[in-house]
């Protein structure tokens, strides 16, 4: 395993910029970039899927019109939530946007989230929201990969953000690498809770190539396009392209 430092010189990286609100301000602040999501592996479940969003809605307080994208008509049911929560209150103005994969892998329901300020939150630091209902999932069969991800940017951030795609590598300790999508790599290595995740960046696709975990389903999906997600839930690794 290459350090930190030859890593980052190998993909041409001298510096790790701060972009797109994962690393700095608080979901509070309208003039500061923010960044709030969660991860999680759920049952098909109508009543999880409604305190998922009302939990999430609560948190992020946004009046945005979310963006839903679904490969399942459930898709059309959190849409109805988002909207059936909104309160008169909420204020803020970031974008909404709301991911639901149908998973075919037997893996038990779990939740990740994080923010600005905490990657991976541990378990004694979830929301209360939150951590009922990852109790109630519990030992649950997961068919859904559902995620729900709030970003709000300020002025500076918007103007100098660079449109070049990149994969975001995160764990339980925070923000690990961001790597342009074009690079290529064989061999990369996050360390998680319970071992080492490795992934792989080839012609414009990520994909994991060995995990550490009993269930392995993050070697199961692929991302290639903005949006797209490998979450590994027991090893609290998460990789995106942004």
């Amino acid at each position: 395993m290459i350090s930190r430092r030859n890593f980052l010189k190998i993909a041409g990286l001298s510096t790790v910029a701060v972009g797109a609100g994962f690393t700095t301000g608080r979901l509070t602040s309208n003039k500061e970039s923010a960044h709030f999501a969660v991860h999680g592996f759920i049952p098909n479940d109508e009543q999880i899927i409604s305190q998922l969003v009302a939990a999430f809605k609560n948190k992020v307080r946004s009046s945005s019109e979310p963006v839903v994208i679904s490969d399942s008509k459930m898709g059309e049911v959190i849409n109805r939530f988002d909207n059936k929560f909104i309160n008169n209150s909420f204020s803020n103005r970031g974008t909404v946007t709301y991911h639901l994969k149908k998973i075919k892998e037997e893996i038990y329901s779990d939740i990740i989230v994080s923010d600005t300020k905490n990657t991976v939150y541990s378990l004694n630091d979830l929301y209360n929201g939150f951590l009922n209902i990852r109790t109630n999932i519990r030992n649950r069969k997961a068919e859904f990969l559902f995620t729900a991800e709030y970003e709000e940017k300020d002025f500076l951030s918007s103007l100098f953000s660079s449109h070049t795609r990149e994969v975001v590598i995160e764990n339980h300790k925070g923000l690990v690498e961001r790597i342009p999508l074009q690079k290529e790599y064989k061999n990369i290595f996050v360390d998680g809770l319970q071992g080492k995740t490795g992934l792989k960046i080839d012609n414009g696709i990520v994909q994991v190539h060995t995990s550490s975990c009993r269930n392995g389903i993050c070697k199961h999906t692929m991302a290639s396009n903005v949006g797209n997600l490998i979450a590994c839930a027991p090893n609290k690794v998460l990789i995106k392209i942004v």
